[in-house]
C-alpha cells in the first residue's frame, strides 16, 4: 500500500509538474542569491515523501508549489548543501500567513543519512541544475520552462560540484507564432502561389504546423520542416511554405545557455488565411 501511495503521488507530481509554471527553491552561491529552477530533493523519492510526512500538514499550497515548501541551498566547499526548508503557515486571518523553517531538529533527523551533524550535503544527487537571475527573457506556463538574462548550470555529483558554466543569455526581437495578432498579414510576409493548388479553391484558411526550426545570430531561419493540418495533409504546399518561412527575415531569436533557439517558431501551428 505505501508503495502503491509512493507511485501515485510521484505521478501526481510529474502530471501538475507539466501542467502548470512551478516555483523552484533558492540557493546562494558566494553570498549572492540565485533561484534554483527545481526542487533537488524530488531526485530521492523516498527522502521526497519522509520530508512530506515531517512538514506542517496545516501549510499553505499554491498551484505553483503543490508540496507547499521552498528548499534554501548553498555552496560550500564545493559540495551542495540544504541550509533550511520554509513554509507558509496562514494566521486567523485567511488572507494573512507568516514564514516558518522547519526546525533543526526535524530537518537533520530527515536528512540524517546526509548529515555530519553539522550540515546536510546532497549526496543524492547525481545530475546538473540550473541556477538563474536577473530579468526573465522567456517563459511558458509548465514546470520550469523560463529562461533569464544570467544563468548557471552546475555538475553535481554525489553532492559535489564537478563543472559550473555561466552563460548571458539574451532575445533579438523579429517576428515569431507567439505574439499577438501573428495571424494577420501572413500572405504578404510568406507569399504562396495558390494558384497552382487547385484544391484549395473553396478553401477559406489553411492552418499549417511548424514541427521544428532553427535559427541563426542572424535572425534567419535555417532549417524548418512544415505539415498542413487543415483541410488535409499536403506535403508540396508543406515544403513551399516552408521555403517562404526560410525566406522571410528577421525572426526573433533567443540566446540561451549557448545555443541559438527558435522559441515561438518550432512547435507552433498558425492560420494561414486565403479569403479576408
Amino acid at each position: 500500500m505505501e508503495r502503491l501511495i509512493l507511485f501515485l503521488t510521484l505521478m501526481l507530481i510529474s502530471v501538475t509538474t507539466h501542467a502548470t509554471g512551478l516555483d523552484g527553491d533558492l540557493i546562494y552561491i558566494d553570498g549572492e542569491q540565485w533561484v534554483l529552477l527545481g526542487k533537488p530533493i524530488y531526485a530521492d523519492s523516498v527522502l521526497a515523501q519522509d520530508l512530506i510526512a515531517a512538514l506542517p500538514k496545516e501549510r499553505s499550497y499554491t498551484t505553483a508549489n503543490w508540496d507547499g515548501y521552498t528548499a534554501y541551498w548553498s555552496i560550500q566547499e564545493d559540495k551542495l548543501c540544504l541550509d533550511s526548508i520554509c513554509y507558509r503557515l496562514y494566521d486567523n486571518d485567511p488572507i494573512k500567513y507568516r514564514t516558518e523553517s522547519l526546525s533543526s531538529e526535524i530537518l537533520f533527523r530527515v536528512f540524517k543519512k546526509y548529515s555530519n551533524g553539522k550540515r546536510i550535503v546532497a549526496k543524492w544527487l547525481n545530475e546538473e541544475i540550473r541556477v538563474a537571475k536577473g530579468k526573465r527573457i522567456y517563459y511558458v506556463h509548465t514546470a520550469y520552462e523560463r529562461n533569464f538574462e544570467n544563468e548557471r548550470l552546475i555538475s553535481i555529483e554525489h553532492g559535489k560540484v564537478s563543472a559550473m558554466k555561466d552563460f548571458q543569455n539574451y532575445v533579438v526581437d523579429g517576428f515569431s507564432f507567439n505574439k499577438p495578432g501573428c495571424n494577420e498579414g501572413l500572405r504578404e510576409k510568406f507569399p504562396l502561389n495558390i494558384e497552382q493548388y487547385p484544391e484549395l479553391a473553396n478553401v477559406k484558411r489553411i492552418v499549417f504546423f511548424i514541427k521544428k526550426a532553427r535559427v541563426d545570430a542572424q535572425g534567419n531561419l535555417v532549417e524548418c520542416e512544415v505539415k498542413v493540418i487543415k483541410p488535409e495533409d499536403n506535403p508540396r504546399l508543406a515544403t513551399e511554405m516552408a521555403e517562404a518561412l526560410k525566406a522571410y527575415h528577421p525572426w526573433q531569436v533567443f540566446y540561451i545557455n549557448g545555443e541559438y533557439r527558435a522559441y515561438g517558431i518550432g512547435g507552433y501551428s498558425f492560420i494561414y488565411k486565403l479569403n479576408d
